[in-house]
């Protein structure tokens, strides 16, 4: 089995694949890219095919084996007529967070059982 293919089923992220997997010595960057076309606008829906521009992003995710994981993709930015210039919505991420959803929940779960 190739390692995108077990990452794809371990990590099962939402509307995306594995693009590439990068172990190191202290973490482990898996590359993500989307599989949808359209672009929508996280504030009023609109959905159009082209993109104001692109960069590559990283977020972090749960340990996996003791090692740091991190997932990285490329996050485009697009047009709307309604609101201008916004950043796609992931489904992994709240908007504007460096950290997964999933990485959120347990660190807020943690934090509840200290208490």
């Amino acid at each position: 089995m190739r390692a995108s293919t077990a990452f794809n089923r371990i990590l099962q992220l939402p509307g995306v694949t594995v693009s590439s997997v990068e172990i190191t010595d202290d973490a482990i960057v898996v590359g993500i890219r989307a599989r949808r076309q359209l672009l929508s606008c996280p504030d009023c829906g609109y959905r159009c095919r082209g993109r104001y521009d692109q960069s590559r992003r990283r977020w972090r995710h749960l340990d996996l084996a003791g090692s740091k994981l991190f997932l990285e993709a490329s996050i485009r930015r697009l047009v709307c007529p309604n609101c201008g210039v916004r950043t796609e919505a992931v489904p992994w991420a709240r908007p504007g967070a460096r950290h997964t959803r999933d990485f959120e929940d347990m660190v807020s779960l943690s934090s509840c059982l200290c208490k």
